[in-house]
């Protein structure tokens, strides 16, 4: 190959490598109105976007968005409404505006929740509410040892003591709460207790250590009229290889910790005739006895756990055989047993027995008798005819199955007695029933009517006798309260139209029912202003 193909084909290889080089360097073309479909105007001022929009205003993007997706509204009518309610939470206090009660409450260190309820039970201001819990503060705030504590009990609980203790010592003495804290933090530095040369902070951590109860020694200790170590000695003398718990774990816990009151086991093996055993409870399993009796005993009696096991076992060798129980021809070793067998509860049957003043065996066969019945499918007839249920039986013949059973418990007579009475009188207590009447629609019953609205008719009827009034009075009195249900259930009238309700006028004149309700509650207004509001608002933008 000849120099002048090499030189072309070295020319060509740079002129690629350069292009190569100007697409990878050379700037990307940048659309300059790209960025033009994210700009939004509210209130004749142009944003970058929604979301500057929103941090501008000091609302939540997110809200915003899921409002407008929810009511189906404009993203200008959401900020909007974002904006008033975010206006109508502000509150000025001590010429300062602040966001809302939270923030204010959280500048002050106070409960949001108590400023509320001090709002609402003396029905004033959120201004008045706050100073009066500030004042509160400062008066229940007290200072110990140049530390400032919020309140007593939370002093009290700094320098664990108990601050009931305190204030009652208060109350009795005229003293003052600094002085009634320091007579109490000596006391407590004077019921520290020594035993076996460890000191503990009180007895009763001591008692805990070693498993005893606190009450049960000192009331030996005041019985023997000797000083708690002696009485503890003596006591823990019975108690072979009775040791203080230990500290296990790895954490650092403080020396002297108060233990769970659980007795402590002898670490050492228990030995009776000659035999070895890992500990006194295994004794005591093997000759079926009480552990605790043995312990007891032993305690009581001041001797030893061999003559208290020695004791109880002499006394279960001359105890004669417990009574055997015979049902039906079969022997049990106890009623307990028999029971159990059956599946019923002995100690039901025992009490039926004693109350009915009838046999062990006549209360048995009842509650067998009662538990079968329960586990088979009930089936209830009536006249010669089988139901499935007593409700299937009075759906039949038009009766109210709870009246049905009521009666049978009041009058104490049979299912059947009850519902023929209820077939017999049927057209009567038809005839008794008041047929209820509101706002020109006639129900059946009151019930009926308040089953409708949602209302409760027991409270309708108890405000009706304790106010004196009719039954429509009371029932108006409710549904007032209920407006919220309301607003769905009566009929609704616009412009001379009547409609079924206020959310099919706005579904028909294409507006936003929440808005039309958030309006009329904000500016005070009638519902038909709100709503002439808004088809005014939706006309003005299908102009423009």
């Amino acid at each position: 190959m000849s120099f002048f193909v090499w030189q072309n084909v070295l020319t060509c290889i740079r002129s690629n490598h350069d292009k190569r080089r100007k697409e990878v360097f050379m700037p990307r073309k940048i659309r300059s109105n790209y960025m033009e479909k994210f700009k939004f105007v509210y209130n004749g001022r142009t944003f970058e976007s929604k979301h500057k929009c929103c941090n501008f205003y000091g609302i939540c993007y997110r809200s915003v968005m899921a409002y407008q997706n929810q009511y189906k509204c404009r993203t200008e009518e959401a900020i909007t409404h974002f904006i008033e309610l975010k206006k109508s939470k502000e509150i000025i206090f001590r010429n300062r505006k602040w966001a809302s009660i939270k923030t204010c409450c959280e500048f002050y260190d106070l409960n949001e929740d108590s400023v509320k309820t001090d709002m609402w039970n003396r029905k004033c201001t959120p201004q008045e509410a706050i100073e009066r819990a500030i004042e509160w503060k400062k008066a229940h705030e007290i200072t110990y040892h140049g530390v400032k504590y919020p309140s007593l009990p939370q002093c009290c609980e700094d320098l664990e003591i108990n601050p009931i203790s305190v204030r009652l010592y208060m109350e009795k003495n005229g003293v003052s709460s600094t002085r009634a804290i320091t007579h109490y933090i000596k006391s407590k530095e004077k019921r520290a207790f020594e035993f076996r040369g460890k000191e503990y902070k009180n007895f009763t951590e001591c008692c805990l250590a070693y498993g005893l109860k606190p009450k049960s020694v000192s009331s030996a200790v005041f019985k023997a009229k000797r000083p708690h170590a002696d009485v503890m000695e003596e006591i823990i003398s019975h108690m072979e290889g009775c040791m203080p718990k230990e500290v296990t774990k790895k954490e650092e816990i403080p020396e002297n910790q108060v233990m769970s009151k659980e007795r402590h086991r002898a670490k050492e093996a228990f030995f009776y005739e000659g035999n070895k055993y890992i500990s006194l409870g295994q004794c005591c399993e093997f000759y079926g006895i009480n552990e605790s009796s043995v312990r007891s005993r032993a305690w009581r009696k001041k001797c030893t756990w061999e003559e208290a096991v020695k004791y109880y076992i002499q006394k279960k060798e001359t105890e004669t055989p417990k009574m055997q129980f015979f049902y039906k021809g079969k022997r049990y070793k106890s009623v307990s047993a028999c029971c159990a067998e059956y599946g019923v509860n002995a100690s039901s049957v025992r009490n039926r027995a004693k109350t009915t003043e009838c046999s062990i065996e006549e209360s048995l066969d009842h509650f067998i008798k009662k538990a079968r019945m329960e586990t088979q499918p009930s089936v209830f007839i009536f006249r010669d005819k089988t139901y499935r249920s007593l409700e299937e039986c009075c759906l039949e013949y038009g009766v109210n199955a709870d009246s049905v059973s009521s009666r049978k418990y009041r009058l104490n007579c049979t299912m059947e007695e009850s519902l023929e009475h209820f077939i017999e009188n049927k057209d009567m207590i038809a005839e008794r029933i008041q047929k209820f009447t509101f706002k020109g629609i006639e129900y059946r019953s009151l019930r009926a009517c308040c089953q409708k609205y949602g209302i409760d008719d027991i409270c309708v009827r108890q405000r009706a006798r304790d106010k004196n009034c009719s039954l429509e009075e009371s029932f108006t009195h409710f549904m007032t309260r209920k407006r919220k249900k309301m607003l769905s259930n009566p009929e609704f009238e616009y412009h001379g139209t009547v409609y079924p309700s206020l959310k099919v006028c706005c579904e028909k004149l294409g507006i936003n029912k929440s808005s039309v309700i958030s309006r009329s509650h904000r500016t005070g207004c009638s519902l038909q202003e709100a709503v002439e509001y808004y088809v005014s608002q939706q006309e003005r933008r299908t102009l423009d």
